[in-house]
């Protein structure tokens, strides 16, 4: 009961304030074209280096700014919609797959590490490794497809039904999600107060002699992602093998994460197997960019940076909501330019 509630007391303040109004604005988005909007600006510079449709664009930024599993949400809305067909799909699950920054630099970097500049060297090898996979993954590329728009008359939707549609969508997303969370908090607890595992990665750890607890958290971020950097940020490691531990287990993102993912592809028949196996090849490629940069930045202790961890915080969020936002208003606003010049 108490692993339950700690889950529900992550739900309320964590997943509801982020993953719900991100989800409600970018449901929003769909109905009013938003898709094709990035497509225009996004779409060239996005994708086609790495031979997607410019529509792709558009679950790439979703991601990049609310982190999991949005970006996967609105792969698989391309997908139904038919913006994109099932190669591309593939191949995008796991390059429209990232943490989100506020998490990397605003619950890791400042809060966990002391100091938010680790945080941007999570988010570089976070943002580099899905783009690594997406060249990686060339070959499975069919061509740079999907370059006619689908005709769409979202642009006359009503605003009140388009509101309560993204709201509808909005709370069973954050639902879905806040019940995985409550399920493997209780996970998670079973694990961390279990004897028997400790005791064996004890004995591991020994025989191999690894810093201990380094692959008991290792072992608790790749069920959890949030749990597991939180104990690796405590154990008496060098900042660079910790921070590339880190950035591992957030590329991984963890069974949580996967299930969850698992959840919204299951009605299209996609691999969870293959999925799982390119994000941990992204997990590798992401240890091994933030071990690069920290011995080259020469990363010792960390040391606080940040004055006020509520106006940064409050920075970003502001920051990525205006850019969620433009897409929805600037049809808006044109519209009523052009009903003022009718007059």
């Amino acid at each position: 009961m108490d692993a339950a509630l700690v889950g529900v007391n992550l739900v309320v303040k964590t997943i509801v304030p982020t993953i719900f109004p991100f989800s409600v604005i970018c449901n929003l988005l769909i109905s009013y074209d938003g898709i094709g909007l990035y497509s225009k600006i996004l779409g060239p510079i996005i994708c086609k280096p790495l031979k997607l449709s410019k529509s792709a664009s558009f679950p790439i930024v979703a991601s990049v700014l609310s982190g999991y599993p949005l970006g996967c949400k609105y792969c698989c809305d391309l997908y139904s919609l038919g913006y994109i067909d099932r190669k591309e799909f593939e191949r995008l699950l796991n390059i429209a797959s990232n943490a989100s920054p506020m998490f990397l630099i605003g619950s890791i970097g400042a809060a966990m590490l002391g100091n938010i500049k680790l945080g941007f060297i999570l988010l570089i090898s976070n943002y580099l490794s899905p783009i690594i996979i997406g060249i990686l993954t060339l070959k499975k590329a069919s061509t740079y497809c999907n370059e006619k728009p689908l005709i769409s008359d979202n642009k006359t939707a009503n605003f009140g039904i388009a509101l309560k549609n993204a709201l509808e969508k909005g709370i069973n997303t954050t639902l879905q999600i806040g019940a995985f969370v409550v399920i493997f908090s209780i996970i998670i607890s079973i694990i961390k107060n279990n004897a028997y595992i400790s005791i064996i990665f004890n004995n591991i750890e020994t025989f191999f002699n690894i810093p201990k607890y380094s692959l008991y958290g290792l072992f608790v971020g790749s069920v959890e992602f949030t749990n597991g950097c939180k104990l690796i940020t405590t154990l008496p490691l060098s900042l660079p093998f910790k921070l590339s531990i880190i950035s591992f287990i957030c590329s991984f993102s963890g069974l949580s994460v996967i299930a969850q993912i698992s959840s919204f592809i299951s009605e299209y028949n996609v691999s969870i197997a293959k999925y799982t196996f390119w994000k941990f090849i992204q997990g590798i490629i992401s240890f091994i960019i933030t071990f690069i940069i920290s011995n080259i930045l020469s990363i010792t202790s960390p040391v606080s940076t940040l004055p006020n961890n509520n106006t940064f915080s409050f920075s970003i969020y502001l920051a990525i909501y205006l850019i969620l936002l433009i897409p929805i208003l600037f049809p808006l606003i044109i519209s009523c330019i052009k009903k003022l010049h009718s007059f």
